[in-house]
């Protein structure tokens, strides 16, 4: 509340203009009101916004909950997903393990693959592509993944047996319990990937930019959350 003719933080009110509280500074005696924007949040609320949605909440709910619009939530939420990638791998990887999860966009008539790239002994996710469930989605990963793993496991989906090669591929869902393990969590952690939700995308960019933060969460990588 300091004037802001010499920055004194000594003042007193003054009246009321224009339902604004007016005050007076008591060394300039310079009169002035402050003006807050309604639009702008701390960004402590922006933090639990986020927190919330990464619990598997919507955006309508961390509306209601935090008091705030819907719509604010989702433009929080996308400009935190535009900020957010998986960092490039270091070094090779023993095992890596691929799988598909599917979504709803649009409606939930319209099915959307996710295919799924993670690091067994690590724990961490890799990559991912988004599309349909074609040889030609799957190998959008693999060019991504294929430079970095000294193994792959993948279960019986006939595509893997295009791209991924035979000295270096174990089909078995026996083996592919890590991948299956981190689908389990983006259903729980998602509101958009529930099965039997209300909550589904309407454009495939939110798909994206929601596992963005929620693989860099699970990676501890998101540092606004911190």
């Amino acid at each position: 509340m300091n004037c802001p003719r010499c920055n004194n933080a000594q003042s007193c009110k003054d009246g009321i203009v224009r339902s604004k509280q007016r005050y007076q500074c008591k060394s300039c005696r310079f009169r002035y009101t402050l003006n807050h924007k309604s639009n702008i949040k701390p960004l402590s609320i922006k933090r639990k916004a986020l927190q919330l949605y990464l619990e598997g909440l919507g955006f309508r709910a961390i509306g209601r909950i935090l008091e705030i619009s819907y719509g604010t939530v989702y433009q929080w939420v996308k400009a935190c997903g535009d900020q957010v990638s998986l960092p490039e791998s270091q070094g090779e990887v023993e095992i890596v393990e691929m799988d598909e999860i599917h979504t709803y966009v649009g409606s939930k008539k319209a099915l959307c693959w996710i295919w799924i790239a993670v690091d067994r002994l690590s724990k961490r996710f890799l990559s991912y592509v988004c599309g349909d469930r074609s040889t030609k989605t799957g190998l959008k990963l693999w060019e991504q993944v294929k430079g970095i793993g000294k193994l792959y496991y993948s279960d019986y989906w006939k595509s893997y047996q295009q791209f991924i090669p035979k000295d270096k591929h174990l089909q078995s869902k026996s083996e592919t319990y890590t991948v299956e393990g981190y689908n389990s969590l983006i259903r729980h952690y998602l509101a958009r990937f529930k099965r039997k939700g209300k909550c589904y995308s309407k454009q495939v960019h939110m798909i994206g930019k929601s596992l963005n933060l929620l693989m860099a969460k699970l990676n501890n990588q998101l540092s606004i959350l911190f």
